[in-house]
């Protein structure tokens, strides 16, 4: 991790705009939270099973947790972390000469990954408002894609990355 070469990356267009579509993500659920907050019953759903079925209940004021989560402890930090590649970890030995190559990869990488995690959160958000009026819509597809998008994220960018070597 250290020995990676420290050079300058500009933000890439595609960058840009999965972190504006993040942006307004976290606005629109911020928003959608608390234009709902009101009309909550004061016991809302809070955890799912595998099914989408409600498992767990709590105080209504709990529906804020999830853009807070997803705007201070998923975007933010990524976002900030996605700006200094060279202290992320790769498959492939970073050199001098393919830094230039590998680091703007690596920053999309982030950039959407951080925008698949801002996505679940809103869309958990949504969820949680909707099931607490009795209008589920979580199912076993949920989970599934919960799963399966990130991780071919990542394989998708291994694949792109190693070829980048």
């Amino acid at each position: 991790m250290g020995d990676h070469p420290k050079i300058d990356v500009p933000a890439s267009k595609w960058e840009k705009l999965f972190n504006l579509l993040s942006v307004i993500l976290l606005v629109s659920s911020i928003i959608y939270v608390v234009q709902a907050y009101a009309s909550l019953p004061e016991t809302i759903p809070t955890h799912f099973n595998a099914k989408g079925e409600a498992n767990g209940w709590g105080n209504k004021a709990i529906i804020f947790l999830m853009p807070g989560i997803a705007t201070f402890v998923c975007f933010l930090p990524m976002y900030f972390l996605s700006k200094a590649p060279h202290i992320f970890n790769y498959t492939v030995k970073v050199t001098e000469e393919n830094a230039p190559r590998l680091y703007p990869k690596a920053r999309l990488f982030m950039t959407v990954v951080n925008f698949e995690t801002v996505a679940i959160f809103t869309y958990i958000a949504w969820e949680m408002v909707q099931s607490a009026r009795a209008v589920p819509t979580l199912g076993v597809w949920f989970t599934l894609v919960v799963v399966a998008v990130p991780l071919i994220t990542i394989i998708v960018f291994m694949i792109q990355m190693n070829r980048l070597k």
